[in-house]
């Protein structure tokens, strides 16, 4: 009944509509003035704004979003093993046993940890764009994908600066090294892999949040939350696939991304040369 009578009511809205529009048009014609002389302009809505400054609307908070989480995944499963897995394995013993500096140790394992992140980050990334780019093709070419198909995929993803996509990237190698570092010094305590996975599992959640809330509309970079980190890489790539460069934001917040990245490997060195810290079996 309620479905009936909306229906009901939207056909005699119509129908009155139409009726107003013959009566004015009668009307003018009784008097020989034009049809504009009811109407003389029409509004239109147009976007004005570069298909870099759409794109980067769109998908500006979508992607180091998506940049943020995988950097941190791909950190997590080599990290947890070069740590409580070696321990529960028994190698750890092995491996300091060797004439190697624990600093260089340290930083072999380190550099193991940040090469998983990154190569994580950037093979999804691959292959999201190459999926991206055979789906646009596949959708709107039909049978001829290969004709149409760069265009196409133009014609349905908004375009997205290139330089800002470069330097997202750059911005995320300060944090990469923090997620790496921080990581490694979690699973460090853990006496074997799954509780390494019980302590670094429910810090996904303080990655997530922060990259969240950078996503969210009216959250605006300034000095304050240039200082935050996580959140700070959220609103400035966001900026930076819009076309909008904040050199003096950019420049604090690689800057600040940096020290937190070395002090995180700091104390990753420091916990590792603690013998209660190593030996927790």
């Amino acid at each position: 009944a309620k479905l009936d009578s909306a229906v009901n009511i939207h056909s005699v809205e119509r129908f009155l509509g139409e009726l107003r529009d013959r009566m004015v048009a009668d009307r003018l014609v009784e008097r020989s003035l034009p049809k504009t002389f009811a109407r003389p302009f029409e509004v239109k809505r147009e976007n004005v704004a570069p298909p870099e400054k759409v794109g980067g609307n769109l998908f500006g908070g979508f992607v180091p979003y998506i940049i943020i989480l995988l950097c941190f995944v791909g950190a997590m499963y080599p990290a947890m093993d070069l740590t409580a897995g070696e321990k529960e394995r028994g190698t750890m013993e092995m491996l300091l046993c060797s004439p190697v500096a624990r600093v260089d140790l340290v930083l072999g394992k380190f550099l193991m940890v940040l090469t998983g992140s990154l190569s994580a980050m950037g093979f999804m990334l691959l292959s999201m764009g190459v999926t991206a780019a055979i789906g646009g093709s596949l959708l709107m070419g039909g049978g001829g994908g290969a004709r149409g198909g760069g265009s196409s995929l133009m014609g349905v993803l908004p375009l997205i600066d290139p330089l800002g996509l470069l330097g997202v990237l750059a911005m995320v190698f300060p944090v990469a090294v923090l997620f790496s570092a921080s990581i490694f010094t979690i699973a460090l305590f853990a006496k074997s892999y799954k509780e390494a996975q019980s302590y670094v599992g429910p810090s996904v959640i303080v990655v997530i949040l922060p990259a969240m809330i950078g996503l969210l509309p009216g959250v605006d970079l300034n000095a304050r939350l240039a200082l935050v980190p996580i959140l700070n890489l959220s609103l400035v790539c966001k900026e930076m696939l819009s076309g909008v460069w904040h050199w003096p934001y950019i420049a604090l917040i690689f800057g600040s991304s940096c020290v937190y990245a070395a002090a995180a490997l700091f104390l990753a060195v420091r916990m590792f040369n603690r013998e209660d810290v190593i030996f927790r079996t």
